[in-house]
């Protein structure tokens, strides 16, 4: 008797999510759509390899996702600030109102909060495949955390903005703090720095899903 072919056979792997074998684990769907172990993940081992989905996002492709917010954030802000009168000269020095310069940080920390608690995800991450989830069990993460997430480096960022108002440049130094957060997340063995820890969050891989082609 020849098998009927249309039955689904219960050894192969589903099409959604790699086969067990892959992730170490038997994955869980989450809200978020990624694959998630049953209990928090503690080491490398504990999540899938790497470029699967659900695998701790690489580095290089997290600071690629917040260089490219940052610089289309810049674009729209600073033409916005050069309209309020603002203006930066060839020197450094900065001319007209000095107030329009805390508008970036401050609209960067509220764009942040509600991508990453929506979708987990910035237009950034969306294009480098990456989400931001709750370390807990790999769900969206809750507008509260993603808020603690944002504001951890944001603030260091606001107030170097703020450095022109009050004319202490050395308060522009301060962004450089933001900057030794994102970088912290290196040396954290699933790539989470103090904002992802103080949030409870972690980023993993969410590669989109190729189209087939019909042929």
């Amino acid at each position: 008797m020849v098998p009927d072919e249309t039955e689904p056979n219960a050894d192969e792997p589903s099409d959604d999510l790699p086969s067990p074998s892959s992730f170490g684990f038997s994955p869980v769907r989450s809200s978020s759509g990624l694959p998630y172990p049953d209990q928090t993940p503690a080491t490398r081992d504990d999540l899938p390899d790497r470029g699967l989905p659900g695998a701790p996002a690489a580095w290089g492709l997290r600071a690629l996702a917040r260089i490219l917010d940052y610089m289309l954030f810049s674009l729209v802000f600073g033409y916005l600030a050069a309209l309020l009168g603002t203006e930066v000269e060839s020197d450094g020095d900065i001319s007209g109102p000095t107030w329009p310069l805390l508008l970036f940080p401050i609209f960067f920390m509220i764009y942040e909060t509600t991508g990453l608690a929506i979708f987990g995800q910035t237009i950034g991450k969306w294009v480098c495949q990456v989400k931001a989830v709750r370390y807990s069990n790999g769900e969206l993460a809750e507008l509260s955390s993603t808020a603690v997430r944002a504001f951890i480096p944001g603030i260091f960022v606001l107030i170097a903005a703020a450095a022109p108002m009050f004319d202490i440049p050395a308060l522009g130094y301060l962004q450089f703090v933001a900057v030794l957060i994102y970088l912290a997340s290196v040396a954290d063995i699933l790539y989470r720095g103090p904002h992802d820890k103080a949030a409870g969050t972690i980023v993993l891989a969410s590669p989109r899903p190729r189209r087939t082609r019909l042929r």
